[in-house]
C-alpha cells in the first residue's frame, strides 16, 4: 500500500495529508506564508509526513514538467521548477498539477463528480480556479486549460492580479466579496452584516438566506458573474455536471439557486445542466493529488 504525501497549496492556506488507498490520514493545515519561504515549507512538510511519493496541487500555471510560471495569488513567487527542486533534493517521486485541476479529479473519483464523464469544476476561494474532465481524464489543452477565473466578464473592469482587466476573479474572489460587504457596512447601509466583527462568505450566505437585502444583493451579483462564466463553458463543452467548490460555497443555497437561474437564462441549447456543490470540501484537492500520483506511478510501471 503506497503512502502518498498530498499537498494542496492555495493562495491563503496549505493543506497536507498522507493518503493510503484513498483514505486521508495525518491531515494538517497552515497559512501559505511568504512566497520566499514556500520551498522550505514544502520540504519540511514532506520530510515530516514521510510518504513514499508526493503529489502537489498548486494555485497557478503549471506546465507538464512541473514548472510554476505564474501564480497571481502568490505574486512574489516568480518562476520555479518546483517538481525538479523537490525530487532532486529529497530523492522522492514528485508529481504536480494545478490545484483546481486536482480538486476536479478528486470530486470525479470520490465526490460530486462520480458517475459522469464530462464535468467542469469551479474552485471559488481567494482566487477562482477551474478544472475540466473529458472522458474521465483531466483536460489540459496545450498546457493551461481551465483558468476560469481569468475569463473576461467586463471589458473595462478592474485590474486583476494576472494583469488583465475585468476578470471573473476580480469580481467574485472571496476577498472582493467580503470587502464589498464591509464597504456597505461602513457606508451605514441597513444590513444585519453590521452585527459581525469579521464578515465571511458563510455569514453573507446565512444572512442572505434570512432575507437581509444587502447580503442578498452581494450573493445575487456573485451568482450573475459566476453564471455568465459557467454559461460560456457550457456552450463550448456541454458538460454533464458543473461542480462548485471552495470557500464561497459557504454562500450556500442562495448562490446555487442564483447560478442555476442565470445559466438557464443564458443557454440556448441544453438548459438542464446539473450544477451542484462539492461533496469533498477542502479535501477534494488532497484526494485529487492522490489520484494523480497513483495514475502517474501506474503509467511509469506499465512502461517498464
Amino acid at each position: 500500500m503506497l503512502s502518498v504525501t498530498c499537498i494542496d497549496v492555495g493562495g491563503t492556506f496549505i493543506k497536507a495529508a498522507n493518503v493510503i488507498c484513498g483514505e486521508i490520514r495525518d491531515e494538517v493545515r497552515m497559512r501559505t506564508g511568504q512566497p520566499a519561504l514556500l520551498k522550505r515549507t514544502l520540504f519540511d512538510i514532506i520530510l515530516k509526513m514521510g510518504g513514499e511519493a508526493v503529489g502537489i496541487g498548486f494555485a497557478g500555471l503549471i506546465d507538464k514538467d512541473g514548472m510554476v510560471s505564474k501564480s497571481p495569488n502568490l505574486p512574489g513567487l516568480g518562476t520555479i521548477s518546483l517538481k525538479e527542486l523537490i525530487a532532486e533534493e529529497l530523492h522522492i517521486p514528485v508529481f504536480i498539477d494545478n490545484d483546481a485541476n486536482l480538486a476536479a479529479l478528486g470530486e470525479w473519483k470520490y465526490g460530486a463528480g462520480r458517475g459522469v464523464n464530462a464535468l467542469v469544476m469551479f474552485t471559488l476561494g481567494t482566487g477562482i480556479g477551474g478544472g475540466i474532465l473529458i472522458d474521465g481524464k483531466l483536460y489540459h489543452g496545450s498546457g493551461y486549460a481551465g483558468e476560469v477565473g481569468h475569463i473576461t466578464v467586463e471589458r473595462d473592469g478592474p485590474l486583476c492580479q494576472c494583469g488583465n482587466y475585468g476578470c471573473l476573479e476580480s469580481y467574485i474572489g472571496a476577498e472582493k466579496i467580503t470587502e464589498r460587504a464591509e464597504e456597505y457596512v461602513t457606508m451605514g447601509i441597513t444590513t444585519t452584516l453590521k452585527d459581525y466583527d469579521k464578515i465571511t462568505p458563510e455569514i453573507i450566505g446565512r444572512e442572505a438566506g434570512s432575507g437581509d437585502s444587502m447580503a442578498l444583493e452581494i450573493v445575487s451579483e456573485t451568482a450573475r458573474f459566476l453564471g455568465l462564466a459557467i454559461s460560456t463553458y457550457c456552450a463550448i463543452l456541454d458538460p454533464q455536471r458543473i461542480i462548485l467548490g471552495g470557500g464561497l460555497s459557504g454562500l450556500g443555497e442562495p448562490l446555487l439557486s442564483g447560478v442555476r437561474k442565470e445559466v438557464q437564462k443564458r443557454l440556448y441549447s441544453r438548459k438542464d445542466i446539473d450544477i451542484v456543490f462539492s461533496q469533498l470540501g477542502n479535501r477534494a484537492g488532497l484526494l485529487g493529488c492522490y489520484e494523480m500520483v497513483m495514475g502517474e506511478m501506474a503509467d511509469k510501471l506499465d512502461t517498464h
